[in-house]
C-alpha cells in the first residue's frame, strides 16, 4: 500500500489503461508510482531498440549454462509439477526494485520451506507450493522517503510473487545498506 492508502499495483494498472482518477492524478504518492511506471516503459523501449551484439564467446557461454542447468540446483516449487530456479526468481524480484525511483537492488534472497507431499484426490502425491520469504538489500538515493518507497517495493514484490510466479509471498524484508547522492550520478 502507498502512504496515501492506495494499492500501488492498481495505480500502475490504472496508469497503463489511461484511467487515473482525480486522486491518482494529484496525489504525490500515486504520481510517483505512475512516474515509476513511465520510467520503466521508457527504459524497456530504449533497450528494445538497441541492436544486439553477441560477444564472440557466446557459444561457450550458452553451453556452459546448459551444462550447469543439467546439474541439480535449488528450485522453488510454484505448483504441482512446476518449479523455477531460485536465481531466476530473485532476478525478477530485483528488477522490481531497480524499476523504482530512489532505490537500487543489491541482493535478493528467497527462502521457501521444503514442500510437503499432499495427497491429491485421485490418491497420487502432489506437491503444494509454500509461501516465499524474500530478503532484499538496497541502496537508497539520499533524501528519498524511505517509508513510502520501501512500502511500494514491498507491495510490488508481493503482487509480483502472486501474479507472475503464482506463489504467495508471506514476508518481504528490505534492508537499506547504502545511500547515494544523485549528484554523484551526473
Amino acid at each position: 500500500m502507498l502512504a496515501c492508502g492506495r494499492d500501488a499495483a492498481l495505480v500502475w494498472d490504472h496508469a497503463e489503461a489511461g484511467v487515473l482518477d482525480e486522486h491518482e492524478r494529484t496525489c504525490p504518492h500515486c504520481r510517483s508510482t505512475v512516474s515509476d511506471r513511465d520510467s520503466l516503459g521508457g527504459l524497456v523501449g530504449r533497450m528494445a531498440a538497441q541492436p544486439l551484439r553477441p560477444p564472440p564467446n557466446v557459444l561457450e557461454q550458452v553451453m556452459g549454462a546448459v551444462v550447469a542447468d543439467l546439474r541439480p540446483h535449488d528450485l522453488l516449487v510454484l505448483a504441482p509439477g512446476a518449479s523455477l530456479s531460485r536465481p531466476a526468481a530473485a532476478a525478477a524480484l530485483r528488477h522490481i526494485v531497480d524499476s523504482m525511483d530512489g532505490l537500487r537492488a543489491r541482493s535478493c534472497r528467497i527462502e521457501q520451506e521444503r514442500p510437503a507431499p499432499d495427497p491429491a484426490p485421485d490418491g497420487t502425491d502432489a506437491t503444494i507450493a509454500l509461501p516465499l520469504r524474500v530478503t532484499v538489500t538496497v541502496a537508497a538515493r539520499f533524501g528519498v522517503d524511505l517509508a513510502s518507497v520501501t512500502a511500494r517495493v514491498r507491495q510490488m514484490m508481493i503482487s509480483a510473487g502472486e501474479r507472475a510466479l503464482g506463489v504467495p509471498v508471506a514476508r518481504v524484508d528490505i534492508h537499506v545498506v547504502d545511500v547515494w547522492d544523485e549528484r554523484e550520478d551526473r
